[in-house]
């Protein structure tokens, strides 16, 4: 029984144009940091112009979480016109310099193949690199992968694995999905109350 759509996954990830924001703003200790909180700061005001104007210069010295400000500013139109192929770009460059974010994104825009070329191998390439980053949504992905077998071959113990790395870190949906596995024996999974009742 699939329980996980594609539908789903999409949406995940634009759940995470507006939530994975929030946590960018913290994370530089650099000289950078200031400028990376004053435009967490107008974003959260609503000044997306402003933003932008504080994350550009500081992206353009390869800051990746500021790349990936910029990334989700054109991918939803914020400050700007919207540009999927500009937010592929510095979610491109953010990805190059380590930020698991972009990563994923990358991985979405490659599955969905409506900005990019559709290609599920380069979606994978993104989402493994992430997920062995520790980002708990790759996690979940490559999970997903791993379960169903589109790209990676069925494999469900890899996929229980992801999950439970996932979940582990607090991802949502790596808990449902560990649940009804175990709560309904799917795929060849030994029926398991007790185990299903961990992850509920």
């Amino acid at each position: 029984m699939n329980y996980i759509s594609h539908k789903v996954i999409f949406k995940i990830m634009l759940k995470r144009f507006t939530l994975s924001i929030v946590l960018i703003s913290f994370l530089s200790p650099t000289l950078q940091a200031t400028e990376l909180e004053d435009g967490f700061q107008a974003f959260s005001a609503g000044k997306y112009e402003q933003a932008l104007r504080l994350w550009l210069p500081i992206a353009e010295k390869d800051n990746a979480d500021a790349q990936y400000n910029l990334g989700i500013l054109y991918q939803k139109g914020l400050g700007v016109e919207k540009n999927p192929k500009t937010a592929f770009v510095w979610y491109k460059r953010a990805s190059a310099n380590g930020n698991t974010d972009a990563m994923y994104n990358l991985g979405i825009m490659y599955n969905k193949g409506r900005v990019i070329y559709r290609s599920p191998k380069d979606a994978i390439k993104w989402w493994k690199k992430a997920a062995e980053l520790g980002n708990s949504a790759a996690q979940f992905n490559i999970g997903v992968e791993y379960f169903y077998g589109r790209t990676l071959g069925k494999d469900v113990p890899k996929a229980i694995m992801w999950w439970k790395k996932s979940a582990k870190s607090g991802n949502k949906d790596s808990r449902a999905a560990l649940y009804k596995t175990y709560s309904e024996g799917l795929y060849g999974v030994e029926k398991n109350l007790q185990e299903a009742k961990r992850w509920k």
